[in-house]
């Protein structure tokens, strides 16, 4: 695996005070965000996959790097703009790199710019997973077609919840660079759910407690035409208590500089999408 890394620290979960299930209320308009647990911080070792990237694979590690990938033919300007050429080109992308995808079905997209004060589209620095189990099946609910529900619900597809990230540029990113674990390295009591609370909607995530034999990765330098690919879910590999049985991908961000010093503010997007192919397997209970 890869063979240069830095020591470097991390944000975990930290158990809330009164032993509360872990809730993160969303912002409003009107009101900021709110949560009842913290968060520690730990210095870990990151390793660099830059040159390693052929290494790597949703299947095994939960992520997939794409070197180069990105089409100029796709860049856009707003969300119309987004719409017609960027998505599009995401669907046909996840189609081509992820094997066996009959159907991509896209629910979200988030552009992220960093920022030292708090906003609700800055980077995310905790570690995270975007979806658990449960919050799949209920975005499955919510966002898919009646036919596909059901197809994913009685198990007769395999049902995937994937991010396709990558910078908007036009450099390199310099700080806030994105940060990746080795999804076999994570055990699953490392995972806490976490109830989402938005104004119509409540899902639910994972929060990532700190745990020996964790593994994370980085991609320095990343640059405009460089694609990432984390899987938040995979309904094949669901419902095991071993270390990677998810496939889930834990992700966030670190700062490389001080915030006084930043040589560059990271801007990024991050559309999610969901691939489907036929499957004699069955989901198993959530």
């Amino acid at each position: 695996m890869s063979s240069t890394s830095l020591t470097w620290t991390l944000c975990f979960y930290s158990e809330p005070a009164n032993m509360s299930g872990p809730e993160y209320i969303a912002e409003t308009q009107t009101l900021p965000g709110t949560r009842n647990y913290e968060h520690n911080r730990v210095k870990v070792p990151i390793w660099d996959i830059r040159g390693e990237e052929h290494k790597f694979n949703l299947d095994e590690h939960s992520f997939l790097a794409l070197p180069q990938a990105f089409s100029p033919g796709a860049e856009f300007e707003g969300d119309e703009g987004m719409a017609r050429s960027y998505l599009p080109w995401v669907r046909d992308l996840v189609l081509k790199t992820v094997a066996g995808s009959t159907g991509v079905f896209i629910f979200d997209h988030t552009v992220r710019r960093a920022s030292a004060a708090k906003s609700p589209r800055r980077q995310v620095r905790k570690m995270h997973v975007d979806q658990s189990p449960g919050g799949a099946l209920g975005r499955a609910r919510r966002h898919l077609p009646a036919s596909e529900r059901a197809a994913v619900e009685s198990g007769c597809v395999r049902f995937r919840i994937v991010n396709v990230w990558r910078p908007l540029g036009p450099g390199e990113v310099a700080d806030h660079p994105l940060v990746f674990a080795d999804c076999r390295t994570v055990a699953q009591e490392d995972l806490v759910p976490v109830r989402q609370v938005y104004p119509d909607y409540v899902g639910e995530t994972y929060a990532v407690r700190h745990g020996p034999g964790q593994r994370y990765h980085y991609w320095s330098r990343m640059g405009p035409r460089d694609v990432l690919l984390l899987q938040c879910f995979d309904s094949s590999r669901s419902g095991g208590g071993d270390r990677g049985a998810g496939g889930q991908c834990a992700n966030g961000s670190f700062e490389l500089h001080e915030p006084l010093e930043e040589p560059c503010l990271r801007e990024s997007i991050e559309p999610s999408f969901a691939p489907t192919r036929a499957t004699r397997s069955r989901l198993r209970p959530f």
